[in-house]
């Protein structure tokens, strides 16, 4: 589970940062600045958060008093992300990512026993 976690908080940074980059650097991001609509530029600084989880806990990340709150924070981020993509009904690949990683999330967040310390 240890290699589980591993890769689900890398996989979760790297698809964050890029949307982040999409979404702050994109044509309704930075550039329309001025223009009165950048709830995506808005958006992407939001995400770039929701990334920097994985690279604060990472050094802690065996510590159930450190993982457990993080777990919790990314599942209910991609639970509601993917939930919001399949009501838009206009991104599959983004709702399937983010579906896939809510899964993960709550898998180690059931079985964060075995590969975390008390």
């Amino acid at each position: 589970m240890k290699i589980v976690l591993g890769v689900a908080l890398i996989a979760s940074a790297l698809t964050e940062f890029l949307a982040a980059a999409a979404l702050i650097g994109g044509p309704a991001g930075i550039q329309a600045a001025g223009m009165g609509e950048l709830w995506s530029m808005h958006y992407g600084f939001a995400v770039l958060a929701i990334a920097s989880i994985s690279i604060w806990i990472w050094p802690h990340r065996y510590d159930r008093k450190t993982v457990t709150p993080a777990l919790l924070t990314l599942m209910v981020f991609h639970i509601g992300l993917c939930l919001s993509l399949m009501l838009a009904g206009d991104q599959a690949v983004g709702m399937i990512i983010h579906g896939i990683l809510a899964l993960l999330f709550i898998t180690l967040l059931v079985k964060r026993a075995s590969f975390t310390a008390q």
